[in-house]
């Protein structure tokens, strides 16, 4: 396996998928795409980082450094886990079930990080909970036995809805099965008697295929290009490789690395009603597959001991108002369970059917993407920073961990470091502060105290004050202890009072986000915004504030660089220049 002996060395956001790259002990880099939407692979063509959102920090955070251990997918469901080793055992849980979703449990698997939570009444899916996969409604093709196919053909009038329904595979798979069986989609299950094991035997048998013997291949179904471990019965190859990964990244990359472009509330709306019909379908298939099991096991309780029967029937969920007196009054409330289940299948599937009627009227517009452009950034543009109206260079951290790389890599004798005057400040450095002026000085304090604590806590303004590089030490008086990112202040500070907490958010002609007072960015920006705090999500500022910049002719920067230029917590805006 290509991630063998691997351990992560730093996790991105690209497009709609997390991008985390692996590193050997040699220093050999292997990337992976990680698409809730489009599944996993290693990636030969990914070799650029992307942008940073809030959901990735929390990633790096759990994973980085974590030695990678093994890979599995549970009961060949969509649901994928990568395991990890490190200070503490981890698992990376990747569900393809739409909408897509991505996990991190500990040892005892409880959740420790999720993308999207769920509180749903059927499924809860919260930090601290214990991890449930989605409920499987379907027969898993690995289990499949004559006698349950029996049963599953005994269900359904046709065979394309029999096994499409009641056996766990994509539907490119399902119309293989049928083509090896010589039989269509719409054949009466009928035609299948007495070929049970056949049909059993074909299902089992490509699963063993796609794990000992897989030739990847891209073919041209009714749906468009699909993907297959293994060259269909009836399909022509388009594509081979000696690997799945290699074909992921011909079809599957360039949507997985996509930006969606925003949608309408109605396309919004339609998208809704889609995933409830989805999620009723999916449960009625799951009330029917219940029913039919309780179907079974009344007959089995009509032919058992009055005992046996008994723990049949409460083994399989049915709770009579009275507790029956014979094994056939135990097959008599199994019977009642399995109507009980079918009608309420019924009523989930009338529901589904009339939405799907409502999502027909709605707007039928289909969401584009457009590949993110990527530019390759400045050495500066991993930390805040802006040009002076002088045209200097500010920069500054965004916690511990730059502050720190601030300070002992990017300051110069002849620069100026500034700090606000209050606990949770970032350090700024002006390069060739030296040659300041008391108008920079103010730009720059400005900015400080904006990206401080003062912005979360939602005060209107606060001091700073400026220092000169030799001041500015890493070791800690006789005695004391500095925290990591901390710095010990010498001498003099020349303080400037009362900036105000406010920030100018805007966009440049090369369409690169910036964030500063408004005296340096409107000399430099094509189009700005004017930030003050706000009790809002920083999410909703930054969607906000990219509207807002929307029309500035200029190249735009995409949702996750506007969220990066901008300070913890949200934003109201001001006003627009």
């Amino acid at each position: 396996m290509a991630l063998r002996g691997t351990y992560v060395n730093n996790i991105y956001t690209i497009g709609a998928s997390q991008l985390i790259r692996f590193r050997r002990p040699g220093g050999e880099d292997v990337w992976l795409v990680v698409s809730p939407k489009k599944g996993s692979w290693v990636s030969a063509k990914v070799s650029e980082r992307g942008e940073t959102s809030e959901f990735t920090s929390k990633l790096r955070a759990e994973l980085e450094r974590a030695r990678f251990s093994g890979a599995a997918q549970a009961d060949l469901d969509r649901v994928f886990l990568l395991e990890f080793e490190g200070n503490e055992r981890k698992t990376l849980v990747l569900e393809l079930m739409p909408p897509g979703n991505l996990a991190v449990l500990d040892r005892e698997g409880r959740v420790r990080l999720v993308q999207n939570e769920i509180r749903g009444g059927t499924r809860r899916l919260v930090r601290g909970a214990v991890y449930l996969p989605p409920a499987q409604g379907r027969l898993s093709p690995s289990e499949v036995d004559t006698k349950s196919m029996a049963g599953v053909l005994r269900e359904e009038k046709t065979v394309g809805r029999a096994i499409g329904r009641h056996v766990a595979l994509p539907r490119k798979y399902v119309a293989d099965v049928l083509a090896r069986l010589g039989v269509d989609d719409g054949t009466a299950t009928t035609s299948l008697a007495g070929r049970e094991e056949e049909v059993s035997e074909v299902i089992k048998g490509m699963v063993e295929r796609a794990r000992s013997s897989p030739s990847p291949c891209i073919c041209e179904t009714d749906s468009g290009d699909e993907l297959f471990a293994f060259r269909p019965l009836k399909l022509k190859a388009k594509a081979e490789a000696a690997a799945m990964s290699e074909l992921c990244d011909s079809l599957l990359l360039p949507e997985a690395t996509s930006q969606v472009v925003e949608e309408t509330p109605q396309e919004s709306k339609r998208k809704e009603l889609q995933a409830t019909v989805s999620k009723l379908r999916a449960e009625s298939e799951s009330l029917r597959a219940r029913a039919s099991k309780a179907r079974e096991a009344a007959k089995e309780a009509r032919a058992s001991t009055f005992e046996d029967a008994l723990k049949t029937m409460h083994a399989a969920g049915a709770k009579p108002s009275k507790e029956p007196a014979s094994a056939e009054g135990a097959a008599s409330a199994l019977y009642d369970l399995a109507k009980e289940l079918e009608a309420r299948a019924s009523v989930d599937l009338e529901t589904a059917t009339r939405l799907e009627k409502r999502t027909l009227k709605a707007p039928q517009k289909k969401a584009q993407t457009k590949p993110i452009a990527r530019r390759k950034g400045e050495w500066f543009e991993k930390f805040r920073w802006f040009v002076t109206g002088e045209g200097r260079l500010a920069i500054g951290g965004r916690d511990a961990q730059t502050n720190s790389a601030i300070l002992s890599r990017h300051m110069d004798a002849n620069d100026t470091v500034y700090h606000a005057d209050l606990f949770g400040s970032p350090f700024f450095v002006l390069k060739g502060g030296e040659a300041q002026t008391d108008e920079e000085a103010r730009e720059v304090a400005q900015a400080t105290v904006a990206f401080s604590s003062a912005w979360k806590t939602g005060l209107g303004s606060a001091d700073a004050y400026w220092v000169r590089p030799d001041q500015v030490s890493s070791a800690a008086p006789s005695g004391e202890y500095l925290a990591k990112g901390s710095f010990v202040i010498r001498g003099k500070k020349n303080f400037i009072s009362k900036m105000m907490v406010e920030l100018a958010v805007g966009v440049d002609r090369e369409g690169r986000a910036m964030a500063g007072p408004e005296a340096a960015i409107k000399r430099t920006c094509v189009r700005y915004v004017i930030l003050r705090p706000h009790n809002e999500k920083g999410s909703e500022t930054a969607r906000r504030v990219l509207k807002d910049l929307s029309d500035s002719g200029s190249p735009l920067p995409t949702l996750e660089e506007i969220q990066r230029a901008l300070p913890a917590g949200g934003g109201k805006v001001v006003r627009r220049a």
